[in-house]
C-alpha cells in the first residue's frame, strides 16, 4: 500500500519487542482491571475509511472502559464519535494495535474489518455524529422548490467514471425538470454540472453538502460512503467493482450495474486485475448504463 505505518516509526528490534510486549501488557491490566489503550490504525482512501467507521461501535461495546484512539487521514470523520477517545493521537503505551488497512477483493469489507479487529460483525452502517450540520457553503447552494441533487463524477480508476458526456447529458434532463444542482469532488474535466463546489470543500463540508441534499448521483467513489453516512440517499453507478462487497443493508443506496462482460471483474476469485485496468480493453467499462436509467432511479428516490 506504499505509506508508512505506526509501526514502520521503529527499528526491527524495537518492532519486535512491541508485537511480544503489548498482549503481555493487555492480559495484566485485563487481571488488573486497569483501562487498555487500543489504537486502531486506518489512513487510507475516504472510502474505505469510512467502510470501517462501525468497528469503533463494536470495538467500544467489547471494551467499554478501553482507551480507543484512531490514526485517520480524515479526522472530520471522527467529530463528535462517541467511541473514539483520541483522533491521530498515539496513546502511551499501546496495548493493542488493529491495522485495518487493506482487504481482500472477495470479502465484505465490515465483515474483513471485524475479523481483524477481534469484534463481531456490526450490525450500525457507516455513520456521522456531527452535532452542527451548518457550513458557510451551503448558502451559495441554488435556492428554489425543485429537489437538491448532489453529482459526483469522479472516481480513483478511469474504469469507475462514467462517460463525461453522459454526466452532461444527465445534469440537463434534471435542470429541465427543476432539480437544483451542486457538483463535488474531483471530476477528471471541468463538467459545468450546475453550481459547482468540486474541489473547493473539505470533507467535512462535503458531509453536510450532502446532509442537506436530497440526493446524490455519484460512481463508487468515497463520496458515494460520505453520503450514506450523513443519511443521504444515493444512486451509485457501478463497473469493475461489485456494489454488494462494499455495501449491504444500506436502504439509502440504490446501486446501477454495468451489464458489461467486465462488470464485477475486480471482486472475482478468479480473477487477478490490475488496478484501474479493464481486462477487456473498454474504454469505458458503464456504456451499458444510460441516462435514461439514471433518471428512472432517481425518480424511485425524489419527486421530478
Amino acid at each position: 500500500m506504499g505509506e508508512e505505518t505506526y509501526e514502520d516509526g521503529f527499528g526491527a528490534l524495537r518492532r519486535c519487542f512491541e508485537r511480544l510486549a503489548r498482549p503481555a501488557r493487555w492480559w495484566v491490566k485485563s487481571a488488573a482491571g486497569v483501562p487498555r489503550k487500543i489504537l486502531v490504525e486506518l489512513r487510507w482512501r475516504l472510502g474505505d475509511e469510512i467502510m470501517a467507521l462501525p468497528i469503533f461501535e463494536t470495538l467500544r461495546a467489547k471494551y467499554p472502559v478501553a482507551h480507543i484512539a484512531v490514526l485517520s487521514h480524515y479526522p472530520d470523520l471522527f467529530e463528535n464519535h462517541p467511541f473514539v477517545d483520541a483522533v491521530n493521537t498515539i496513546p502511551t503505551p499501546v496495548d493493542r494495535y488493529l491495522f485495518l488497512r487493506g482487504a481482500p477483493r472477495q470479502v465484505f469489507r465490515l465483515e474483513h474489518y471485524a475479523r481483524r479487529a477481534g469484534v463481531s460483525l456490526p450490525v450500525s452502517r457507516p455513520h456521522l455524529y456531527y452535532e452542527d450540520w451548518g457550513a458557510p457553503c451551503l448558502d451559495a447552494l441554488p435556492k428554489g422548490a425543485g429537489p437538491l441533487i448532489a453529482l459526483a463524477a469522479g472516481a480513483s480508476w478511469k474504469t469507475k467514471r462514467w462517460r463525461p458526456e453522459r454526466w452532461r447529458a444527465l445534469a440537463q434532463v434534471l435542470e429541465q425538470r427543476g432539480a437544483r444542482l451542486v457538483e463535488l469532488g474531483h471530476a477528471p474535466e471541468a463538467l459545468g454540472l450546475g453550481f459547482c463546489l468540486g474541489g473547493r470543500t473539505s470533507v467535512r463540508e462535503a458531509a453536510c453538502v450532502l446532509h442537506h441534499a436530497d440526493l446524490l448521483v455519484c460512481c463508487d467513489s468515497g463520496l458515494m460512503h460520505l453520503a450514506l453516512a450523513a443519511v443521504t440517499p444515493v444512486v451509485a453507478l457501478f463497473g469493475p467493482t461489485d456494489p454488494f462487497i462494499l455495501i449491504r443493508k444500506e436502504p439509502n443506496f440504490n446501486p446501477l450495474v454495468s451489464e458489461m462482460e467486465c462488470s464485477g471483474h475486480w471482486n472475482r476469485a478468479e480473477a487477478a486485475p490490475a488496478i484501474g485496468v479493464c481486462p477487456y480493453g473498454h474504454e469505458c467499462c458503464l456504456d451499458t448504463i444510460t441516462v435514461d436509467d439514471v433518471i428512472e432511479a432517481i425518480e424511485k428516490r425524489v419527486t421530478l
